[in-house]
C-alpha cells in the first residue's frame, strides 16, 4: 500500500494519548480510536487514494510489529502521530522506515510538531517532513505532488543538509470536503473507556477549533477558529457508525452546544432518525447547556449519558489568569442542571496553573467535593509548547527541563513556582483524588447505581486501577 498511517506503540502498558492534541499515558486500561489519523485516512480515501491504517498503541503492539508491517505494506509514505511526552518514542517509526528503505517518505503530525516543526526535524535525519498546519489537506497534497514536499503548504522538510519551511496551509473551512474518518479500518471491538455505558466506542467531531482562549489548551492555538459541519453530514456519519457495530460515541468537540439553534436541530434530527447510540461530549459552561433546560432534556432523549465540563480551578483569579471565561458559581449551576436532566457529569480540574498555591489547591478540592458530580479528574498542568502557559513558564524562569519525555501529566510538573514546588503539586494531585473518591458518601452513591454484573465488574476494575495508582503508591 503506497500510503501507510501509523499510531505508534505505547510508552505505557495501558496505552497513551496522542489523538487531536491529547498527551500523557493512560492511568487505567482504556482505548480511544486514533481519530486524527482516521480523518487523514478517510480524506485520502475520499479523494481516491488507497491507504492502510494501523493502531499499534491500543492493540498493544511493538516496534517489531511496526517493522514487519512496513515490510509487508511496502509504502511510499508513512504518516505517524506524536505527542510531547511520547515524541522520542514515536520518532523510532522514522528510524525503522529508513532502515527498511531510504525511499520511504516519513511524515510526522501532532500539536508538538505544530509548535516546533523545524526543531523536531533535528532529532533524527530519518524524519523527512513535519506538518505544522491542519494535516488532512497537507497530507492529501503530498500524495497529489508525488510525495515531494517542496511545493506543499503547511510543511517543514529536509532538503540535503537544509531544513526548509513552506508557506502555511490555510485552515480548512469546508470540513465536509474531508469525507468521513476511517471508522471501518480500525479494530472496532477494542475501543472503550472506563465510563462507557456500551461498547465499542467511536469518536466523531461535529466541529473543529474553539472560540475560547484558554492559555493552557492546544485547541484555540493549533486548530484555529470554530467551524461546524452541517447536520445532515453528521447524521449520515452517525448512521454509518451505527451500521458498523459501534454502540457509543464520544464527541471530540470543544463545545458541542456553542450554537444553541444548531444544537437543538442536531438533537431533533438524532431523535427523528432514531440514532441508537449512547454518547458523551465535552462542553463549556458558557455554552447553551448552562441556560437551556429544554436542550438538556433533548440531549438526554437523543442518547447523551454524560457531559464533561472544564472547571480547571475553583479560584477566580486563576480562572482569570488562564482566560477561562467562567466562574465557579456558573459551574455549580450548570452541573446541577445537567444532573437534573438525568445525565452524568465529569469535571476536569488542573493543578499547577499560573497563580496556584497550596491554598488554591485546597479551594479547588473542597469545591469539587461540594458538587454532585460523578467523576473528577485532577490532572497536573504540564505545558504544551506553543501555548501561552508554556511561554509564561519560560519567561519567568520556572521551567526545569526540556526533556520532552518528562512532560507527562501523570508525572511531576516540569516547573517549580517560588512558593509551590513540583513535588508539592504532584502530591496534592494524589491527595485530592483520594479525598474525592474515597469519601463514604461517594462510594455508597456509586454502589447504588450498580444495576448488573457488567456494571459491578466495570466499577470493580476501575477501583483496582485507582487503588494501584493512588492508594498503594504515590510514584509513577
Amino acid at each position: 500500500m503506497d500510503n501507510l498511517i501509523i499510531e505508534p506503540p505505547s510508552v505505557s502498558k495501558f496505552g497513551c494519548q496522542r489523538n487531536m492534541g491529547g498527551f500523557g499515558v493512560n492511568k487505567i486500561d482504556f482505548a480511544w480510536p486514533p481519530l486524527d489519523l482516521m480523518m487523514i485516512s478517510g480524506c485520502l480515501e475520499h479523494y481516491g487514494f488507497p491507504v492502510s491504517i494501523y493502531d499499534f498503541n491500543n492493540t498493544k503492539m511493538t516496534f517489531e510489529n511496526v517493522r514487519q508491517t512496513i515490510i509487508k505494506e511496502k509504502p511510499k509514505m508513512i504518516v505517524f502521530s506524536t505527542s510531547t511526552p511520547t515524541l522520542y518514542n514515536d520518532l523510532k517509526i522514522a528510524d525503522i522506515a529508513k532502515e527498511i528503505s531510504k525511499d520511504i517518505l516519513t511524515v510526522a503530525i501532532g500539536t508538538h510538531i505544530m509548535a516546533l516543526p523545524e526543531e523536531t526535524l533535528t532529532y533524527t535525519k530519518n524524519l523527512d517532513v513535519t506538518v505544522y498546519n491542519e494535516p488532512e489537506l497537507v497530507i492529501l497534497n503530498l500524495v497529489k505532488n508525488n510525495y515531494k514536499p517542496a511545493n506543499v503548504k503547511g510543511v517543514c522538510y529536509r532538503e540535503g543538509e537544509q531544513i526548509k519551511k513552506n508557506l502555511p496551509q490555510p485552515n480548512i473551512q469546508n470540513l465536509e470536503a474531508l469525507g468521513f474518518p476511517s471508522h471501518d479500518k480500525v479494530p472496532i471491538q477494542i475501543y472503550h473507556d472506563s465510563t462507557v455505558k456500551r461498547r465499542p466506542l467511536a469518536q466523531i467531531m461535529g466541529s473543529r477549533g474553539c472560540p475560547g482562549q484558554c492559555t493552557f489548551c492546544c485547541a484555540p492555538f493549533f486548530w484555529g477558529e470554530y467551524r461546524m459541519r452541517s447536520i445532515p453530514h453528521i447524521i449520515q456519519e452517525l448512521k454509518w457508525v451505527q451500521q458498523l457495530g459501534y454502540k457509543e460515541v464520544f464527541w471530540n468537540d470543544t463545545r458541542l452546544t456553542a450554537d444553541p439553534k444548531r444544537a437543538h436541530e442536531l438533537m431533533d434530527k438524532m431523535i427523528e432518525n432514531k440514532i441508537d447510540l449512547t454518547w458523551s461530549t465535552t462542553d463549556h459552561v458558557t455554552s447553551a447547556i448552562s441556560r437551556d433546560p429544554e436542550l438538556l432534556k433533548k440531549m438526554k432523549k437523543a442518547g447523551c449519558r454524560q457531559l464533561r465540563l472544564g472547571l480547571e480551578s475553583a479560584n477566580l483569579q486563576i480562572l482569570k489568569n488562564i482566560k477561562k471565561g467562567i466562574t465557579p458559581d456558573l459551574v455549580r449551576r450548570t452541573c446541577a442542571m445537567v444532573k437534573e436532566a438525568g445525565m452524568e457529569v465529569m469535571l476536569f480540574t488542573l493543578l499547577g496553573l499560573p497563580g496556584e498555591t497550596k491554598e488554591t489547591i485546597k479551594e479547588t478540592v473542597e469545591f469539587v467535593k461540594s458538587l454532585n458530580v460523578d467523576y473528577v479528574t485532577m490532572g497536573i498542568a504540564q505545558p504544551r509548547p506553543g501555548t501561552p502557559f508554556n511561554d509564561y513558564l519560560v519567561q519567568n524562569g520556572y521551567l526545569r527541563t526540556r526533556d520532552w519525555s518528562q512532560y507527562d501529566p501523570t508525572m511531576k510538573p516540569v516547573y517549580d513556582y517560588p512558593n509551590l514546588s513540583s513535588e508539592e503539586i504532584f502530591q496534592a494531585h494524589f491527595a485530592g483524588l483520594r479525598s474525592f473518591y474515597l469519601r463514604p458518601s461517594y462510594i455508597i452513591k456509586r454502589a447504588l447505581k450498580i444495576r448488573s454484573l457488567a456494571d459491578f465488574l466495570k466499577n470493580f476494575n476501575s477501583f483496582l486501577g485507582f487503588a494501584a495508582r493512588y492508594i498503594l503508591t504515590n510514584k509513577k
